[in-house]
């Protein structure tokens, strides 16, 4: 069992994940594994606020790491982490 903190971009309210260099991706595959969830907590407190400017809402996650690839395990991530659940219509 892993840890990732997540947040959303306050540019543009995209979903944000921690990487484990301390920057922020916009892929769940990017995102830095933690062993424990009070680190992962710690974590993200810490950079909710320090990081106001970048990111906002800052939470830990747990996920699943099947052959090297990182899984959500709650329906509601996994929405986060792959888009909606429903086709977006075009503007045109």
């Amino acid at each position: 069992m892993f840890w990732v903190v997540t947040a959303n971009f306050t540019e543009d309210g995209a979903v944000a994940y921690r990487r484990s260099d301390g920057t922020w991706a916009r892929a769940l595959a990017e995102a830095g594994l933690l062993d424990s969830e009070a680190i992962a907590k710690e974590l993200a407190t810490t950079a909710t606020q320090r990081e106001q400017r970048e990111i906002s809402d800052a939470y830990p996650i747990q996920i699943d790491v099947e052959n090297g690839v990182i899984l959500a395990q709650s329906a509601r991530e996994r929405i986060r982490a792959n888009g909606p659940t429903i086709r977006v219509r075009r503007p045109d």
